[in-house]
């Protein structure tokens, strides 16, 4: 499929410019995806060069699943699933219930404010495809 890069064993693609986390999913379910799913700490290794790749770099925010929007601390995927994965920086998730959206900042994985929308954001989508 056009657009889409191989990166760690799931088809993923990076759509440009700024929006919040709920659009973004929004977003990659109109091209056939959703927001990617981090899903190891060679997972995340393997976004962050493939972000890198496509020229984002620094403190660009790259929006990806992840939400604890239904309970503080559990965070879910899109689809209703418990993170079994979640590569936290050292000190976050910080804001309490104040941000529950997972995003990539640079070599980082924070929390962040679902509807915060600034010039510096991208979003992360990906084929999920069950064998």
């Amino acid at each position: 499929m056009s657009g889409w890069t191989l990166v760690h064993c799931s088809c993923r693609r990076l759509l440009l410019g700024s929006t919040t986390q709920p659009t973004s999913e929004a977003n990659c379910l109109n091209i056939g995806g959703h927001l990617a799913l981090v899903s190891s700490a060679e997972d995340l290794a393997a976004v962050q060069t493939f972000i890198k790749s496509q020229g984002l770099g620094g403190w660009n925010g790259v929006w990806v699943d992840g939400s604890d929007a239904a309970q503080e601390g559990v965070w879910l995927t899109s689809a209703g699933k418990v993170m079994r994965y979640l590569g936290w920086t050292s000190g976050q998730p910080n804001e309490g219930t104040y941000a529950n959206c997972m995003m990539l900042v640079g070599n980082e994985v924070w929390d962040e404010i679902c509807d915060r929308v600034d010039d510096n954001k991208a979003s992360l989508c990906e084929l999920r495809i069950t064998i």
